[in-house]
């Protein structure tokens, strides 16, 4: 038995600097390995709490890995040292497609991603191959964090749906529940974005794009369908996006630039639900009978608990097979604390499995 988690983290951005934050100085884990896009430092002792420090307030000026001084190794490529860093636990906060490098990490230790990419933007079969691998070869591969952040959404399906679940409806997406709240009192879709955006929330993606189109939600919504057993994918769920065409492939600054064109997206839609005594809330569906998925703004009643939501709050209703009601489940479904906390509780599986 270890004494210490080693940990090797991929991605120091806001996630990874609160994992950074709330782990410094456990005796339960121990930083042996870090990467950003400029590379990956190594350490085999462990980073020291002041290195870590360090570190962290160098990426939150804006500087690079690849720019630490100390003693240390710099490799460029964190695939080619697999082998030879001396890890546990590979941790991906990234927002890239790791999937091969997961796949191949699956060889020498375990696995704790919040990452969705690697599990949603590849067919069925590779998503199931990382799942067998895993389990043949006795390794933890945690993505509770991917759907619902600190609330785990991806556990509470595979706990509950032992017998089956026939249908799942709510709103997944931090970004776009905030948005919703902002939208259903009044406020512009430019102006909801540009307060989830910054910080203390830090609730959108880099580029806020991913959530305004639906693809951080429907990513979400086959990671969640992937687990109760469906080979479904991106190209199967049909989205309502909220981007003007003309501003789908700019550059994000001309993009954050021109923000106020969203605000037509919406029409009069919210004045009209107002009106009617309802809200119209941007939700996902899977439909897991009928094999259908949908992503776009539903109207409810304004007692539905939906409504009630606040902040970054994620509202599921799960529909088990043969249950005469529905589960409801809210809470915290984003930010850098609760993603963090979230992937925590992933290390805690790993340090048990270990």
């Amino acid at each position: 038995m270890t004494d210490q988690v080693r940990v090797a983290l991929l991605g120091v951005g806001t996630i990874g600097r609160e994992l950074l934050r709330l782990t410094r100085g456990s005796l339960e884990y121990k930083y042996v390995a870090l990467a950003d896009t400029s590379g990956m430092i190594t350490r085999n002792e462990g980073f020291t709490d002041a290195q870590l420090a360090e570190i962290i307030k160098l990426k939150e000026s804006g500087g690079r890995l690849g720019d630490v001084r100390g003693d240390h190794e710099l490799h460029e490529n964190m695939r080619s040292i697999l082998s030879q860093c001396p890890f546990d636990a590979l941790v991906d906060v990234t927002a890239t497609q790791t999937y091969d490098l997961i796949h191949e990490t699956l060889d020498y230790g375990h696995v704790v991603t919040a990452n969705k990419i690697p599990l949603a933007e590849v067919d069925y079969q590779k998503f199931r191959s990382l799942v067998t691998k895993a389990r043949e070869r006795s390794r933890v591969l945690d993505y509770g964090t991917t759907a619902g952040a600190g609330m785990r959404i991806p556990d509470l399906i595979e706990g509950m749906g032992a017998n089956g679940i026939d249908r799942l409806t709510g709103c997944l997406s931090g970004t776009m529940s905030y948005v919703s709240q902002r939208l259903n009192a009044g406020a512009s879709l430019s102006s909801a974005i540009r307060e989830a955006m910054e910080p203390p929330r830090s609730y959108t993606e880099p580029d806020p794009r991913v959530d305004l189109e639906g693809l951080d939600f429907a990513r979400k919504l086959v990671i969640l369908a992937r687990a109760c057993g469906r080979d479904v994918g991106l190209e199967t769920v049909e989205i309502e996006g909220l981007v003007p065409d003309h501003l789908k492939g700019v550059p994000l600054e001309r993009f954050l630039e021109n923000l106020a064109d969203l605000d037509s997206a919406t029409g009069t839609r919210f004045e009209t639900t107002e009106a009617d005594g309802k809200v119209s809330w941007y939700v996902g569906t899977a439909d897991l009978v009928n094999d259908k998925y949908t992503i776009g703004f539903e109207d409810f009643p304004a007692g539905d608990p939906i409504a009630s939501s606040k902040e970054s709050d994620n509202v599921l209703k799960l529909y088990p097979t043969g249950w005469r009601r529905p589960v409801t489940v809210i809470g915290p479904g984003a930010g850098p604390t609760e993603t963090a906390a979230g992937l925590i509780r992933g290390l805690k599986a790993v340090s048990d499995a270990l």
